[in-house]
């Protein structure tokens, strides 16, 4: 078995009761049988019956919510079941939690959830993201779709090049390239033309430094702000309609009551100041946001004909943060632990709430934003 996952993963540590955005509250927790018969037999040590916090519905466990917290997490936020019986009686929900595996056949593909504040802050360190390669002689079964997955490999490295490795470059031309070369990939897969040799002679062409600081140049300055503005605003009105997490919506509330005073020379200064103040020192957190999302969401059999939407659909999750956290910083709330919180609250969202995701794909196509040109729209840098 081949693996592959990024540096992130290697140091990763749950920071537990500091953490600003708890897996332990807000969504139902599967529990395995196994988990669930050993909460059975150490009611006692836990002082509490597994039946009062334990419930079945369809024939699986899952923990009863007290107030949309496990019961097990205490004042302090931390597991109950942890400071009693020890990390080995946690469920395989609690214990795997934010670690992602996606196997395609003999490749195992290995990542964090983003709806982790911490994997965020770890995100926010680096200095750039890094992956690491390695192999076992676990049996696999074949991949059915090798020629595919190997295509998508090529492509979502390219992407990874263009955007990691061209420092020089602003991130809007970056992406622009990023998302054209995912472009030119999908025209090749829906012809069947799926030759990786091919494909990388034509990435080779395209993202020349000399050829991206002429985009660039052309890019600067392309995006009406006022359309922008408008629609920040409708993407705004959206996310205030889903209540994640207290903290999370009172800052949505914030951002969508700022946006609806209506396109002003105030939003403008604010905008510049955000970007002369937080976008320069988070630029190389920018980068390795895009890198990391491309890596563990753009690309995934077998929905390779939806890469385009999920690329611009990352691009309105990252424009939508980046607003969140414009006006808490106009407003002087804004910090770095609630930078990360804002990121992670729309991360679970998205994995927990599907129509929150459709309700944003729906604003996409109806201002006609799935194209490269609408990616400049989105991206706030």
């Amino acid at each position: 078995m081949r693996y592959i996952t990024v540096d992130l993963y290697r140091d990763f540590q749950c920071s537990a009761h500091a953490c600003p955005n708890t897996c332990c509250a807000r969504w139902d927790v599967f529990i395995d049988e196994e988990t669930h018969e050993k909460m059975v037999e150490k009611e006692e040590e836990l002082g509490v019956p597994a039946k009062d916090w334990l419930f079945k519905k369809d024939g699986y466990t899952f923990v009863k919510l007290d107030q949309e917290r496990c019961p097990m997490l205490d004042e302090q936020n931390l597991c109950r079941v942890v400071l009693k019986l020890g990390p080995q009686y946690l469920s395989q929900t609690c214990k795997l939690y934010p670690r992602i595996f996606k196997a395609y056949g003999d490749t195992m593909e290995i990542h964090l959830n983003m709806s982790c504040p911490e994997v965020v802050l770890r995100l926010m360190e680096k200095e750039s993201v890094e992956f690491d390669f390695a192999e076992d002689d676990e049996a696999a079964a074949e991949e059915p779709n090798k020629e595919l997955y190997l295509f998508e490999s090529e492509v979502r490295a390219s992407m990874v090049e263009v955007i990691q490795d061209m420092p020089g470059i602003s991130l809007n031309t970056r992406l622009f390239a990023a998302f054209t070369i995912l472009e030119e990939a999908i025209a090749m897969c829906e012809s069947d033309q799926m030759d990786t040799d091919g494909f990388r002679m034509k990435v080779n062409a395209y993202v020349q430094a000399t050829v991206l600081a002429a985009i660039d140049g052309q890019v600067t300055g392309a995006v009406d702000e006022e359309k922008r503005y408008q629609f920040l605003q409708r993407i705004l009105a959206i996310a205030g309609r889903y209540r994640e997490q207290d903290r999370f919506f009172e800052l949505v509330q914030h951002a969508a009551a700022y946006f609806s005073q209506g396109y002003s020379d105030r939003y403008l200064s604010d905008l510049k100041r955000f970007r002369e103040e937080v976008l320069k020192t988070y630029d190389g957190f920018y980068t390795n946001y895009w890198v990391y999302r491309i890596f563990s969401d753009t690309l995934s059999l077998p929905e390779y004909e939806k890469a385009k939407e999920k690329f611009i659909y990352i691009a309105v999750e990252f424009a939508l943060f980046q607003m969140i956290a414009m006006v808490s910083f106009a407003e002087g709330r804004f910090t770095q632990e609630e930078y990360a919180c804002i990121i992670s609250c729309l991360s679970r969202l998205t994995e927990h709430n599907p129509r929150f995701y459709k309700d944003l794909i729906s604003e996409i196509h109806k201002n006609n934003l799935a194209n490269t040109a609408g990616l400049l729209l989105l991206t706030i840098v």
